[in-house]
């Protein structure tokens, strides 16, 4: 395979497709913290800095990691088809990584940087074949809860404190909202697995969904959305924005029926509707995101 085709294979490994979802996550932890604060401090730059570091290099450089140890044929998140990975790309996936978190130090803030190199630790031991921490029920979910979920929205809240500084808003509710989503995520994680379960288990990989079953993994996503609903409106409330509270419960109650639907008929679909069941949380994720933003900036 010539250089340019590895070239492009290793980009295509990164998901770009799948990047508009963390710089959503991203930039709602970045509107909680600013709230309606002017610039100040370093101006937009660690915004910029922030997004460069946690979408294209910590992100992308995760998924070329994931699927160069993985050797993905069979669909993937936002990736139909995976191409064959270079042999270079472990490798430089994980030196991508850690320039996440040099520069996410250098332009938005060092507790931004270690949260960065926290994500990079946990990436390695979800992939690596000497740690396979996807493969181990329980671990795979708390890596993503901690990563995906509460990871994105607190770097998120990071970069707007290092670029809004005189905001009113206390760390409190922020990080109620970091555990929040942590948790909306881990009742999503089940979703993201169902569909992938002839590859998983191709692979010798058993995930939480494989351990679990189906029934039980979904009665355990409705369980952690519920706790992500307490978190949530908790982190609304401590905010002072509870008037406003029906913009962010709507959504919130859609995503419970979602699941419940799921579980009350999961006999009746196959592996396609799995995969379009997933997309569909995903869009209930972005009413979730927006049903919080509008109560935080409308009743705080």
């Amino acid at each position: 395979m010539s250089l340019p085709a590895q070239i492009r294979n290793a980009w295509i490994l990164m998901r770009p497709a799948q990047w508009p979802i963390l710089t959503a996550q991203l930039a709602v932890g970045m509107v909680l913290a600013a709230g309606s604060a002017g610039p100040g401090g370093k101006g937009l730059l660690p915004l910029a800095g922030a997004w460069i570091s946690w979408v294209v290099m910590l992100n992308g450089g995760t998924l070329a990691f994931n699927s160069y140890h993985d050797r993905d044929t069979g669909p993937v998140a936002y990736l139909a088809a995976p191409p064959p990975p270079p042999s270079w790309l472990g490798r430089a996936a994980f030196v991508w990584m850690l320039g996440g978190a040099v520069l996410g130090a250098a332009l938005v803030s060092a507790w931004f940087g270690a949260v960065v190199l926290g994500c990079v630790i946990l990436s390695w031991l979800y992939s690596h074949p000497r740690a396979r921490w996807k493969s181990r029920p329980g671990l795979d979910l708390l890596i993503n809860v901690l990563g995906y979920g509460a990871g994105t929205t607190a770097a998120g809240a990071l970069a707007g404190l290092a670029a809004f500084p005189l905001l009113a808003t206390p760390w409190q509710p922020l990080a109620w909202v970091s555990v929040g989503f942590g948790l909306l995520f881990g009742s999503l994680y089940p979703l993201t697995q169902i569909y992938q379960h002839a590859e998983d288990r191709g692979r010798g990989d058993r995930t939480l969904a494989a351990a679990l079953g189906i029934p039980r993994s979904l009665d355990a996503s409705l369980v952690l959305g519920a706790a992500a609903a307490a978190a949530l409106l908790q982190g609304l409330f401590s905010r002072g924005a509870s008037g406003s509270a029906a913009a962010l419960i709507v959504p919130l109650v859609l995503w419970l029926a979602h699941l419940l639907w799921l579980r009350l008929g999961y006999s009746d679909r196959g592996m396609r509707g799995w995969e379009k069941a997933m997309y569909r949380a995903l869009a209930l994720w972005a009413a979730v995101d927006a049903g919080l933003v509008a109560a935080w900036l409308t009743g705080g």
